[in-house]
């Protein structure tokens, strides 16, 4: 199995207790380090749309992406606005 597979696999696992604990949350990018995705640091999106970027199709062997969940309001917003903010910053400081 390879580390992509781990990854997917991971994030769906997570969905899965999510849902049935009836947390809401969404899928917030870490790239940097990553040519492939380092657009995409701090931005949020749902487990749909990270199903679709992380698929083992779209991947190369050496994405090192990481992805968290992030607690969200009934309006979809984060409860802890700042932990974007803050890598938001490191993306503009890395001048993406």
């Amino acid at each position: 199995m390879t580390v992509n597979r781990m990854r997917l696999d991971k994030i769906l696992k997570e969905n899965e207790d999510v849902k049935r604990l009836g947390i809401s949350v969404k899928y917030m990018c870490l790239s940097l380090m990553c040519d492939h995705h380092k657009s995409l640091h701090g931005e949020l999106f749902d487990v749909e749309k990270i199903k679709d970027l992380y698929s083992l199709e779209n991947v190369p062997e050496d994405c090192r992406c990481s992805v968290i969940q992030v607690l969200v309001d009934e309006a979809g917003k984060p409860r802890s606005p700042s932990i974007v903010e803050k890598a938001k910053s490191q993306a503009s400081d890395k001048n993406l």
